[in-house]
């Protein structure tokens, strides 16, 4: 018999297959993300796309063992605010 998973732990566990799914996607089909990544980022579009793939699939798989679970959460944190700043950076430097 298996123990029932905690609420934590479903939705850990849905992150986690979301952020494989969503870097899968990010490799299969780049073309898809590069007009998010180009509000981020000025120059080789498509290596960010694939790079920031590589990143959330990494990042997901982490999320799935419940071992690496709680450094996976901080460093999607991280991964979340730089995507963000870096989102934040660019359109300012577009304005001025």
């Amino acid at each position: 018999m298996t123990a029932r998973r905690t609420r934590s732990e479903r939705w850990s566990l849905a992150g986690g297959f979301a952020l494989v799914g969503s870097g899968l996607a990010h490799l299969l089909l780049p073309r898809a993300f590069e007009p998010v990544n180009r509000t981020a980022f000025k120059d080789n579009i498509r290596a960010h796309v694939l790079i920031n793939g590589s990143i959330e699939a990494g990042l997901g798989l982490a999320l799935l063992d419940s071992r690496t679970r709680r450094i996976a959460l901080a460093a999607t944190a991280v991964y979340l605010t730089y995507f963000n700043a870096s989102v934040l950076y660019r359109q300012r430097v577009l304005r001025n």
